[in-house]
């Protein structure tokens, strides 16, 4: 059990990778998107061209939305950072459920991938306003389970050090 533990905490990891590389760059674009029309228009006035009205109408658009979504952008760019905590203790709680030792940091570890799961349907229930589809749910359960075997794992090896440590003292024969 703590092999397929460690195995899907693993990959887990792997999805939490790319999961946070969205969520950073998701953050970064719709914080640089009011930005990045303001450069655009400024540059275009200084190269002594103006903008049409269809691309004025669209810059006004993009920073409507952008201010919208604003307050977004640093939760999602945080959660970005906090995954990318999250696959760094995965993969050290895996490490450590092969090597059947430090069972109290699996379980700090299994922890926060329980709580990377639940945030991240917070963040694209509330933050998004997305609905939780079969896809974010499917990629969310496995985690979970890695993590509910893990701290299962880490039980057992606390169980395993402890009838180790409360064995008697062999006694020696005495001789005939």
């Amino acid at each position: 059990m703590r092999i397929a533990a460690g195995v899907i905490l693993i990959i887990a990891a792997v999805i939490n990778l790319f999961a946070a590389l969205g969520y950073l760059a998701s953050g970064a674009l719709v914080g640089g998107a009011g930005k990045l029309t303001n450069m655009v228009a400024e540059e275009s006035k200084k190269q002594g061209r103006e903008l049409t009205e269809e691309q004025k109408e669209q810059f006004a658009q993009i920073n409507e939305a952008s201010g919208k979504a604003g307050g977004s952008a640093g939760a999602l760019m945080g959660f970005g950072v906090f995954l990318f905590v999250t696959v760094g203790t995965s993969i050290a709680g895996a490490v450590c459920l092969f090597r059947r030792k430090a069972a109290k940091f699996i379980i700090v570890a299994a922890a926060l991938a329980i709580g990377a799961e639940v945030l991240s349907a917070v963040i694209v229930a509330v933050v998004l306003g997305l609905p939780l589809g079969f896809g974010k749910i499917l990629f969310s359960a496995l985690p979970v389970v890695g993590a509910i075997l893990a701290i299962v794992g880490a039980r057992q090896i606390m169980a395993a050090n402890a009838v180790a440590a409360e064995l008697p003292a062999p006694s020696v024969a005495a001789p005939m």
